[in-house]
């Protein structure tokens, strides 16, 4: 996480009058195959912010919103190194990743990924609130889902605001990252099988470490918690 710190203080302390390149225009940062297949179990990794008028409001600060684009663009970079991660999908609020998920290890190791990110969020909510700037309201969702269909890139660009139907499958990240960090759950949230999957692999763990809920207006039982790397905040 030192590379992070790093990054997060050159953007803080710079003297230069921040600007937004386009080095950082998440909703450019797309990559998908022009055609593949959904077989089996696959899932879907759902990074969200929700605040976004705090960042390119007409009072906000430039360099809060260079910090909340420097943190999708590291989510991002994270998804596109881990060879299991087949799409990696993003916007001007949100980060999607989808693996190939045929068990409970490769379940865990897109997980770590969730913890990663969640890691990198707080640090740069730190930095955000050390220089009086809004911190960032995010939410992590992870949804494990059997399926076989064939998907396109254009169908697969298409902004989530959009798609309405909530029990979707590609959409139940989305719907747990939207309710991440709140007043009722903590910022990762898994849906039922992807914590089944995960518990297969090391049951102790994750019943210490995520609780059990209900959200009853999609009637899906999920779990959540609020896990970070151990050097994450040294």
């Amino acid at each position: 996480m030192l590379d992070i710190r790093k990054k997060i203080a050159e953007i803080l302390l710079s003297e230069d009058e921040p600007f937004l390149s386009d080095e950082f225009a998440p909703e450019e940062m797309v990559e998908a195959s022009d055609h593949y297949e959904y077989e089996e179990l696959y899932s879907d990794l759902y990074v969200t912010i929700r605040n976004m008028e705090d960042f390119y409001g007409d009072k906000s600060e430039p360099k809060a919103a260079l910090l909340l684009e420097s943190f999708l663009l590291e989510a991002m970079v994270l998804l596109k190194k881990d060879p299991e991660v087949i799409l990696v999908e993003s916007g001007d609020y949100f980060v999607k990743g989808t693996g190939y998920t045929p068990d409970g290890e490769a379940v865990l190791r897109l997980f770590e990924n969730v913890v990663i990110i969640n890691s990198m969020a707080e640090l740069y909510n730190q930095g955000l609130t050390e220089y009086g700037l809004p911190a960032m309201e995010y939410g992590i969702g992870i949804a494990t889902f059997p399926e076989t269909i064939t998907e396109d890139k254009d169908e697969l660009s298409q902004d989530h605001v959009d798609q309405n139907e909530e029990n979707d499958p590609h959409e139940i990240a989305f719907q747990l990252a939207l309710r991440g960090n709140t007043e009722l759950f903590e910022p990762i949230i898994v849906n039922e099988l992807a914590y089944e999957m995960l518990a297969d692999v090391d049951r102790v763990f994750f019943e210490e470490n995520l609780v059990k809920a209900d959200i009853n207006e999609l009637d899906l039982v999920i779990y959540h918690g609020n896990i970070v790397t151990d050097d994450s905040l040294e």
